[in-house]
């Protein structure tokens, strides 16, 4: 009887070879999994790697019961989007993530994902002051073409879920003499990760699949970026009927560099305006 039961067991482990070795060729023959692999070789000797992993040592932690998929993911996610800007903009990017109180981390996905094409929009960004946990409240501004100033608030909050088809969720709000329209969106959903069935392709059991993370927050990583900047299409169409123009298109660089002044400055006017507006709430 141990015999046959021993038999059995050698078996069952053989079987599982078999049916891993087949699995692995599979996605060998898939065009995504050599993308996958490339990215993720690329990524081990880029040159701006060492600034972007220091950086990345440098973002608040999750929560403590945050998966460790969850850690890789937004780690894959910021040293991508980290590539798509400058030295000045990683570091802007790493303190408005640093805002969130408590993140799950599907919020600073998704700003992470949205904040290259901001910065392309000629668009700025400022974190708000929020105690509400898991949530990421930003402001977008930009100057009209009266070199007036012009904002718009999201409100990323990590525990609402969210996909592509989801309505927009708007409302209209005003400070001082200015209107604005604050957009609350979700995050969680808006790409399935689901590690544990994309492991099983692999047959990774616990031990294997912590190894293999980094390669399978690689293969969800692009897909979060693409989905994210997709939701943002929505937005952008959204304001275009709110008569809000929000890209500057092909502008010289003397004409981009007196924009940036004048921003600048419309910050620090707003700056003044919100001290002065908290000092009367008082």
């Amino acid at each position: 009887m141990a015999q046959q039961k021993k038999g059995l067991a050698s078996e069952s482990i053989f079987r599982r070879i078999t049916n891993a070795v087949l699995g692995f060729l599979s996605l060998l023959r898939e065009k995504e999994t050599w993308q996958a692999l490339t990215r993720w070789c690329l990524w081990r000797v880029i040159p701006k790697r060492r600034r972007i992993l220091k950086l990345m040592r440098e973002l608040n932690p999750l929560i403590e019961n945050a998966p460790p998929e969850m850690h890789s993911l937004r780690d894959e996610v910021f040293s991508k989007c980290c590539l798509e800007l400058k030295q000045q903009d990683q570091q802007t990017l790493l303190d408005i993530l640093n805002h969130v109180e408590h993140p799950i981390g599907y919020e600073q996905i998704f700003f992470t994902a949205l904040y290259p094409i901001l910065v392309k929009r000629d668009l700025e960004a400022i974190p708000i002051h929020t105690e509400e946990h898991h949530q990421l409240h930003v402001e977008i501004g930009y100057l009209g073409h009266n070199e007036d100033y012009f904002f718009f608030v999201f409100e990323i909050d990590s525990e609402r879920r969210m996909s592509l088809k989801t309505p927009l969720n708007v409302r209209e709000d005003q400070r001082d003499d200015k209107r604005f329209t604050i957009y609350t969106l979700g995050c969680a959903g808006l790409v399935e990760t689901d590690f544990a069935a994309y492991a099983e392709q692999w047959l990774l059991n616990t031990p294997r699949l912590s190894i293999a993370l980094p390669l399978l927050a690689t293969a969800y990583a692009e897909q979060w970026i693409l989905n994210t900047r997709i939701y943002f299409s929505h937005i952008l169409n959204d304001l275009k009927k709110r008569n809000y123009k929000v890209t500057a298109e092909a502008i010289p660089d003397f004409e981009r560099a007196r924009l940036s002044i004048l921003r600048h400055l419309s910050q620090l006017r707003l700056e003044r305006r919100q001290f002065q507006s908290s000092r009367r709430n008082r």
